[in-house]
């Protein structure tokens, strides 16, 4: 029950504002709409840091990051 109030919660906060003329907000498929994210700086519990990059460069990061655990996983279990 309570995973489904978060969930519902994560939702409707997550969808488009409408700007106040009327006008929907920047498309969200848009790849190169501006994404910032705030990431923790590994070994301090108070240090973090904001990272701006493009909806695209956020995809190409992902994939990069994936393909990399894969191989690691992959050439661990062979040997």
């Amino acid at each position: 029950m309570i995973t489904t109030i978060i969930s519902l919660a994560l939702t409707s906060m997550s969808t488009p504002a409408i700007a106040q003329d009327g006008k929907p907000a920047k498309d969200a498929r848009d790849p190169n709409r501006m994404i910032c994210r705030t990431e923790d700086v590994i070994g301090s519990r108070l240090g973090s840091r904001r990272v701006c990059l493009t909806a695209s460069q956020w995809e190409d990061l992902r994939r990069d990051t994936r393909q990399t655990t894969e191989r690691v996983q992959t050439f661990q279990s062979k040997n």
